[in-house]
């Protein structure tokens, strides 16, 4: 599980190299009223990778 964890947060800083933080937050944005920083977009891609890992077993 861990292992997903990490993961994820590898993922979204390789995305973020390209950019794609921004665009993901960016729509995010429009569906909440709260603001959305790069926080949320890190700990919601450990979270993705968090469940990925906890089924994969």
């Amino acid at each position: 599980m861990l292992e997903g964890f990490i993961g994820g947060l590898i993922v979204a800083w390789l995305l973020s190299l390209f950019g794609v933080d921004h665009m993901v937050l960016e729509v995010c944005q429009t569906f909440t009223e709260v603001q959305l920083t790069t926080s949320f977009y890190y700990i919601g891609f450990a979270l993705i990778g968090l469940i990925g890992g906890a089924f994969k077993r």
